[in-house]
C-alpha cells in the first residue's frame, strides 16, 4: 500500500515546527505519512477526475477526521499550508460544500512521486479501513462484481504506447542565431496521470486477488451515485492506457456503448414525454427525432443542417452541443441553434431547467443512462467478464450480442410507448475494439521491423 508525496518533501518536513515538537522517531513517521496522505488525497482526486495539479479538490472534514484524527487534521492543513505545499480556497459553505485545497505551485514544480508508508500506526490504520472499505464494497453485488472483474484485466502494451502520443515530439527553426526549440511544453500532470494508471495495472499483471486491486495506489473506492451512476477506477482509466488492456485470458476487450449518448437518451425522454401530450403541431418534430434515434444519425443531422456546428471535430461538436443541454439556459448562438432544430425538444428541456434548475437535465440524462446501462450490467452473468463506463459496457468479442440485445430490450421495456416492436435498434448501439491486437503492438511491430532490416543487410 502507497501513497503519494512531493519530492524531497521529507526534507522540508524537518523546518516544520510540528516536526521539531516531536520526541520519537515514531511520532516523526506517523507525521510524515499523515501529510502524505494529506497530499495523496488531493493528487488522487487530480489524477481521478482528470482535473491538472493546481485544481482545488473538496475534502470532508468527516473524512479528514476519520483518517488524520479530530484533534489532528486541522494542524496537518497548517503544516502543510505552512510549508507551501497546499493552498486553501477561502470560499466554502458550510451547508453546501466542504472546504477545499490543491497543491501549490511549489509543489507541483517539485513534482509528485510516490511514496511507502513508514510508521506502523498508521499503516495498521490504513489497513483496518481499507478492510472495512472491502467489506463494504462486497456486501454491494454490482460493485464486487465490478471489482472482481477489473481484477481480471491484463496489461500486454509498452509505456511507449502512450509516452509517444502525449508527448509531443521536439520543433525546431533555423535562426540567425542557431537552431530555437519551438517545442510544446511537456504536460507533466498528464504524463504522471498515464504513469499512475499503467504502472498500478502492470502491477496487477500476475494477481488475480481483488483486494490487492482495491489496496493499490491508483484505486478509489467505487460509487453509487444519486442518479445511479457507477463511478470507479475503470470509468476514470485514459483511453490510451485502456487500449492497452485485455483479459488475462488475453481476449481482447470489445465496447458496446449507445450511439450519441446523452442526446439520444434526452430524445427517447422528450419523446416519452411527447407521446403523453401528442399535438399535431410537433408531429413533424417527434418523426425526425424517432427516425435520428433509430438511425444514430443525431451528431450527423446536427452538422449537415447548420452552419454554426458544420466543420467542427466530433469532439468539439460533441462537446458544443452537451453543454447547451446540461448548463444553464442561456441565450448563446448554440443554444439558439439547436432550438432552431429542435424547437419543442429546447422548449421541454429549457422547461425543466426554469422549474428545477439546470442541473435537473443533466440528473435526468445520467438517471436515465443508468436505468439502462447499470440495469443490463446486473443482468450479465457473473462469469462472464463485463466493465460498466457510464454509457458503455466492455466485454469480450463472444458475448458482444448478448450485451447489445440486453441493451436493446432494456430500452423496448423502458421506452415501450415510443419504442414499438417492428422498430429497429441495431443502429442504436455501436460495437467497437478497444483492446490493441497482437499485430499492432508495440514490440510485435518493433521486431518486424528488426526482421525487415536485418533481411535487408542479408540481401545487400
Amino acid at each position: 500500500m502507497n501513497q503519494y508525496t512531493i519530492k524531497g518533501f521529507a526534507d522540508i518536513l524537518v523546518t516544520s515546527t510540528q516536526y521539531q515538537k516531536l520526541k520519537t522517531r515514531e511520532q516523526k513517521l506517523l507525521l510524515l505519512d499523515r501529510c502524505n496522505w494529506y497530499i495523496s488525497a488531493i493528487v488522487k482526486d487530480n489524477l481521478k477526475n482528470n482535473n491538472a495539479y493546481g485544481t482545488f479538490v473538496n475534502l470532508h472534514s468527516e473524512i479528514l477526521k476519520k483518517y488524520l484524527d479530530n484533534r489532528i487534521y486541522k494542524g496537518i492543513q497548517l503544516c502543510l499550508i505552512g510549508l507551501g505545499i497546499i493552498i486553501e480556497n477561502p470560499k466554502y459553505s458550510t451547508s453546501k460544500f466542504s472546504k477545499s485545497f490543491k497543491l501549490s505551485p511549489k509543489a507541483i514544480r517539485l513534482g509528485v512521486i510516490e511514496t511507502l508508508i513508514y510508521s506502523k500506526k498508521f499503516n495498521t490504520k490504513l489497513k483496518t479501513f481499507s478492510t472495512l472499505n472491502f467489506s463494504e464494497i462486497e456486501s454491494k453485488p454490482v460493485l464486487k462484481k465490478l471489482l472482481n472483474n477489473t481484477a481480471k484485466l491484463l496489461v500486454v502494451e509498452e509505456p511507449l504506447y502512450y509516452a509517444e502520443r502525449i508527448i509531443s515530439e521536439p520543433k525546431y527553426v533555423e535562426t540567425d542565431n542557431g537552431l530555437i526549440d519551438i517545442s510544446e511544453p511537456v504536460n507533466q500532470f498528464k504524463v504522471d496521470r498515464y504513469d499512475a494508471f499503467y504502472s498500478s495495472f502492470y502491477a496487477l499483471n500476475e494477481i488475480t486477488d481483488p483486494k490487492v486491486l482495491f489496496d493499490s495506489s491508483i484505486n478509489y473506492t467505487p460509487t453509487i451515485a444519486k442518479s445511479g451512476r457507477i463511478y470507479h477506477v475503470i470509468a476514470s482509466m485514459p483511453k490510451l492506457i485502456r487500449e492497452s488492456i485485455r483479459t488475462k485470458s488475453n481476449e481482447l476487450i470489445w465496447e458496446v456503448d449507445m450511439r450519441s449518448a446523452q442526446p439520444s437518451i434526452i430524445f427517447l425522454e422528450w419523446l416519452k414525454y411527447a407521446q403523453k401530450n401528442k399535438s399535431k403541431h410537433i408531429d413533424k418534430e417527434y418523426q425526425l427525432c424517432l427516425k435520428l434515434l433509430l438511425s444514430g444519425g443525431i451528431y450527423a443531422y446536427i452538422q449537415e443542417n447548420s452552419e454554426l456546428f458544420k466543420g467542427l471535430s466530433y469532439e468539439k461538436l460533441k462537446k458544443s452541443i452537451l453543454t447547451v443541454i446540461n448548463a444553464e439556459n442561456k441565450p448563446t448562438q448554440s443554444n439558439e441553434e439547436l432550438s432552431r432544430l429542435f424547437p419543442n425538444v429546447m422548449m421541454w428541456v429549457n422547461a425543466i431547467k426554469k422549474k428545477s434548475g439546470y442541473k435537473e437535465v443533466s440528473f435526468l440524462g445520467q438517471s436515465a443512462e443508468a436505468n439502462i446501462f447499470v440495469e443490463v450490467y446486473k443482468e450479465i452473468p457473473d462469469e462472464k467478464f463485463a466493465l460498466i463506463i457510464h454509457d458503455c459496457i466492455l466485454t469480450t468479442k463472444k458475448d458482444i450480442l448478448l450485451v447489445k440485445n440486453l441493451l436493446e430490450n432494456r430500452v423496448r421495456k423502458l421506452f415501450s410507448s415510443v419504442i414499438l416492436e417492428h422498430h429497429n435498434l441495431d443502429k442504436l448501439f455501436k460495437t467497437n475494439r478497444v483492446s490493441i491486437p497482437d499485430n499492432m503492438l508495440e514490440k510485435t511491430q518493433r521486431d518486424a521491423y528488426s526482421k525487415k532490416c536485418q533481411r535487408e543487410r542479408i540481401n545487400s
